[in-house]
């Protein structure tokens, strides 16, 4: 059986998404008095992600999230997508891994600004795919 040694996580907008219902208007509708969002679940998976990967003696790696175009996204499937709550995911999962000494992957900078690397807002293009490879490939060096 294979054991591999490394356990990359993507911890992406999905993550950081909201429900159109009860949403209203305001990106940070969840968010507490000190402006943290609350990633309650996302913590306890992320827990045991990485208890596992200790357990296998593997290191954990926690990639995301990449930079959205709020302006160009739409629903998806009563979900929305916005800049504010990405970057609180951001925010929460650089504390996260740090607090558990678990490396992290910062896919946010190689798409900033960079409207023209995302197909509909949230997706990168073939070219948003090199950018953030190119971003990967000089963090390895």
């Amino acid at each position: 059986a294979r054991r591999p040694d490394t356990l990359l996580v993507a911890a992406g907008i999905n993550d950081s998404a909201v429900p159109l219902a009860g949403a209203e208007g305001d990106a940070e509708s969840d968010a507490g008095a000190d402006g943290t969002v609350d990633f309650a679940q996302l913590t306890g998976s992320l827990d045991a992600l990485a208890a596992t990967a200790l357990g296998h003696n593997a290191r954990l790696v926690v990639a995301g999230p990449s930079w959205l175009d709020e302006d160009r996204t739409r629903a998806y499937e009563g979900l929305r997508f916005t800049r504010a709550r990405a970057l609180a995911l951001r925010v929460f999962l650089r504390s996260w891994c740090e607090a558990n000494h678990i490396d992290h992957l910062d896919l946010w900078e190689p798409l900033r600004e960079r409207t023209d690397l995302l197909v509909d807002g949230l997706h990168p293009t073939a070219e948003g795919h090199r950018a953030l490879y190119e971003h990967l490939d000089a963090l390895g060096r």
